[in-house]
């Protein structure tokens, strides 16, 4: 199945969009956790820190992989292109062949006819 455009558009875009509305309920729920203890305000520094590198990791991931898949697609219809050249090339040359094969083998013939 070929992807259109717009579907990769979607599916590159989607994930990212709801990756920002979790990463918005990760902030919410950490600024709910913040004035409860010293625990959780001593790290929360790094919990920041850790929510947007993981946001940032795993967009710049999905955004990677969603492209191969459009290269992908894209060298499969330029490696068919060039296969089919290929193949009409190689049927033409066995022709070719064949014929030259039956020429030679007549060519023979004629020459033990001629021997006889």
């Amino acid at each position: 199945m070929r992807l259109s455009k717009t579907n990769i558009l979607l599916i590159g875009i989607v994930p990212i969009i709801f990756g920002l509305i979790i990463l918005y309920n990760y902030f919410v729920s950490i600024d709910k956790l913040d004035p409860l203890g010293l625990t959780v305000s001593k790290v929360y520094a790094q919990l920041v820190v850790i929510g947007i590198a993981g946001f940032l990791g795993l967009s710049i991931y999905w955004s990677i992989l969603v492209y191969y898949i459009y290269m992908i697609q894209e060298n499969e219809l330029l490696i068919q292109d060039n296969f089919n050249q290929l193949a009409g090339s190689g049927t033409r040359h066995l022709e070719n062949a064949k014929n030259l094969i039956g020429k030679v083998l007549d060519d023979i013939k004629t020459s033990e006819k001629l021997k006889m």
